[in-house]
C-alpha cells in the first residue's frame, strides 16, 4: 500500500479542488478549532494563529515524514474581519459594505512534518477592489446561494457576479489557497522543490500571476 503523505487539515472544496491539480496523494483531516479572535489581536496575528492551530491539530493515521498542510483566509475592510456570512442578511449586508471598495484578503499557511512536529508558516496578503454591482445583481447573487460558505459573501472566481475590478495579487489566495505561498513554505520545511507547480495553477485559474517570481524568491508580497 502506498504511504499517505500529505494531509488537508481543511473540508473546504475549493482547497480540496485546488490541491489536487497537483497530482498530489493526499487526504482530507479537518480540524476543529476555536476561532473567536483574541481581544486586541491584529488581523494577520489572527489568521497565522488559526492556520498554526489546524496544521496542530492530531492527526491519528499521520505517520513518520507525513505533511499536514493547513490555512486559513479572511477578509478585511477596515481593520475589521469579514466572516461568512449566518444568512441572506448578513450576505446582502456584507456585499453592500464591500461594494465598490478596497479591501485585504489574508491566507495564514502552515505546514507540519509529523515525526518532528516542525512547523512552518507563511502569509499572503492581496488586495481587492471590488466594482460598483447594481442591487439586483446582489439579489441574484445570493438566490444562487454561492455566498454562503465564503469569507466575504462572494467567490472572486464566480463568472456571472465577477465581484472584483481590480486585482492584482495571488488570485488563489483569494480562492483560499495560495499555491505559491505554500510551495516555498514546503521547500522551507523539506527542502524539496515542487517544479512547474506555479505553472500548473496558472494553467487551472487562467490567470497570468505577476507575482510568481518575487513570492518564490521570498519577497512577502500577495
Amino acid at each position: 500500500m502506498k504511504r499517505q503523505k500529505y494531509w488537508l487539515a481543511s473540508n473546504s472544496p475549493r482547497r480540496k479542488e485546488m490541491l489536487s491539480w497537483l497530482g498530489w496523494d493526499f487526504t482530507a483531516a479537518p480540524a476543529d478549532i476555536d476561532e473567536s479572535r483574541r481581544p486586541g489581536e491584529a488581523a494577520r496575528d489572527y489568521v497565522t494563529r488559526l492556520a498554526a492551530e489546524k496544521a496542530e491539530r492530531p492527526v491519528m493515521d499521520a505517520r513518520g515524514e507525513d505533511i499536514i498542510i493547513a490555512a486559513d483566509t479572511i477578509v478585511v475592510l477596515d481593520e475589521e474581519l469579514i466572516g461568512k456570512p449566518e444568512d441572506e442578511n448578513d450576505a446582502r449586508q456584507i456585499l453592500y459594505q464591500l461594494r465598490g471598495r478596497d479591501h485585504f484578503v489574508m491566507t495564514g499557511i502552515a505546514v507540519r512534518r509529523k515525526s518532528d512536529n516542525q512547523l512552518t508558516q507563511d502569509i499572503c496578503v492581496s488586495c481587492v477592489h471590488m466594482r460598483d454591482y447594481a442591487e439586483k445583481e446582489i439579489e441574484e447573487y445570493i438566490a444562487s446561494g454561492d455566498p454562503m460558505d465564503k469569507a466575504g459573501a462572494y467567490a472572486i472566481q464566480n463568472p456571472d457576479f465577477a465581484p472584483a475590478e481590480d486585482f492584482s495579487g495571488c488570485y488563489a489566495s483569494v480562492m483560499g489557497l495560495p499555491m505559491c505561498h505554500m510551495m516555498r513554505t514546503l521547500t522551507a520545511l523539506t527542502g524539496e522543490a515542487f517544479p512547474g507547480a506555479a505553472e500548473i495553477c496558472k494553467n487551472h485559474l487562467k490567470y497570468n500571476c505577476p507575482i510568481t517570481k518575487k513570492v518564490m524568491a521570498g519577497e512577502q508580497v500577495g
